[in-house]
């Protein structure tokens, strides 16, 4: 697994912080620190997640709501 792979698996995880089942989320990278989290099911159900780095690993710093 590339070490994007593993950021990717670990951001994904992390949902499960905000209350998200990560198993129902897909992760777009938008720019640098900003992914778009998009329901599996239902596209238009968006959120866009901020990133911060914390010890050299990313962290969702903020998740917000997009779109219903």
């Amino acid at each position: 697994m590339t070490h994007q792979q593993n950021t990717l698996l670990k951001l994904q995880t992390d949902l499960s912080k905000f209350g998200l089942n990560p198993t129902e989320w897909t992760l777009e990278k938008v720019q640098n620190v900003t992914y778009l989290i998009r329901n599996k099911i239902d596209k238009s159900f968006a959120l866009y997640g901020k990133l911060e780095l914390k010890k050299n690993a990313p962290t969702w710093k903020t998740i917000d709501l997009v779109a219903l």
